[in-house]
């Protein structure tokens, strides 16, 4: 059965970089969505690089319900806008990411016939009051497809028996930058990538970097990345007098290739899911510093793939461990390369990939 014409919309909330966003064009990228009637739902307009190069790779697909940022206050009006354009455009089948769009999607089937795809990107949400609200529209969705093993441990804690299948939105290319110099200058220089969002918790990265400065250490940080809190990440910067320390470089495309100039990357990251940035990082031989959340708890093993911290204490000895014992480096970034390629591979992605394609086209209309 091939799914050549058939009708699919894919709503999500924007496409500001994150990964669940970067995860859409890959799989458009991947053929995913070859031969098919494919239309583009987001809830917000943000005018970032990520959403240029998609409108670019599929034109006049991409409909935009809003100029403001995605707010729970608009969610009827999301709602009242999707049920009309599915009511136009009588998809066969609406593949929804990220919890308000995932929303707006199940509220919308009650008023029109689809069969309805939810990509789970979450093991934990900010507002207790989504997760019910997900937990008890749950029933709606045919299919879940899943980023990665914590997410799907999740989705079955918040209800069993759900259809689910695994797609991680990740693999490692076979040419690929490799870090092959781990001494450390009289400078440890750190980076950090991801949205700047308050589940990032980028104000106690700033305080790892305040303290071990107190302490006397040459230290540097690089944050990779945009979004809603670079005013107050950029005024808390400002204030401790960091500015020569801490550099907000913005959202860079291809920062992997700066990754083996540095000497670690570091995530204080409240949750997670499969965290690509991480498992990027980790594909270059860069060593790893997280805390132990979503997927990263079932990859990084402490001393071995990554070193594992709780609190802004535990961070800074883990960077002095870095500075001051010279084998550590090296052994944590091999054991990172060899991790993601076992696990990582294209063949794998593909496995998984072919699997959810299977999705598109066995389900009956």
């Amino acid at each position: 059965m091939s799914n050549a014409g058939r009708k699919i919309i894919y709503i999500i909330n924007g496409l500001s970089p994150g990964g669940a966003e970067m995860g859409l064009e890959m799989l458009i990228d991947y053929g995913l969505f070859k031969n098919v009637d494919l239309e583009i739902i987001c809830l917000s307009r943000c005018e970032s690089d990520l959403e240029k190069r998609i409108e670019r790779k599929v034109p006049g697909c991409i409909t935009y319900l809003s100029d403001k940022p995605v707010s729970n206050n608009y969610l009827l009006q999301y709602t009242i806008n999707f049920i009309k354009i599915v009511r136009e455009k009588k998809p066969e089948i609406i593949i929804s990411s990220l919890s308000q769009s995932v929303l707006v999607a199940r509220l919308a089937k009650f008023f029109s016939k689809f069969k309805l795809i939810t990509f789970e990107h979450n093991t934990e949400f900010q507002n207790k009051k989504v997760w019910y609200l997900m937990k008890y529209t749950d029933f709606i969705t045919d299919i879940f497809w899943c980023d990665s093993n914590a997410t799907e441990k999740a989705l079955i804690a918040r209800n069993k028996g759900v259809n689910e299948k695994l797609l991680p939105l990740f693999y490692m290319p076979e040419k690929n930058y490799k870090k092959s110099d781990y001494r450390i200058g009289s400078s440890i220089k750190l980076m950090a990538v991801g949205r700047l969002a308050p589940q990032k918790n980028y104000a106690e990265l700033i305080e790892v970097i305040k303290l071990l400065h107190s302490r006397g250490m040459n230290i540097t940080l690089s944050i990779f990345g945009d979004g809603e809190q670079r005013t107050f990440l950029e005024q808390k910067v400002n204030e401790l007098e960091l500015c020569e320390i801490i550099k907000l470089e913005g959202f860079v495309q291809d920062w992997i290739k700066y990754a083996i100039h540095y000497d670690a990357y570091i995530l204080m990251s409240d949750f997670e899911g499969l965290s690509i940035a991480t498992l990027e990082a980790m594909s270059v031989g860069l060593p790893c510093i997280v805390k132990p959340v979503g997927e990263l708890k079932n990859y990084i093993i402490n001393n071995s793939t990554g070193l594992i911290v709780n609190s802004i204490n535990q961070a800074s000895d883990a960077i002095e461990r870095l500075k001051n014992e010279k084998a550590l480096a090296t052994h944590l970034g091999a054991r990172a390369v060899e991790y993601v390629k076992e696990n990582h591979s294209e063949s794998i992605f593909r496995h998984h990939f072919l699997e959810a394609q299977k999705d598109l086209e066995l389900i009956p209309l």
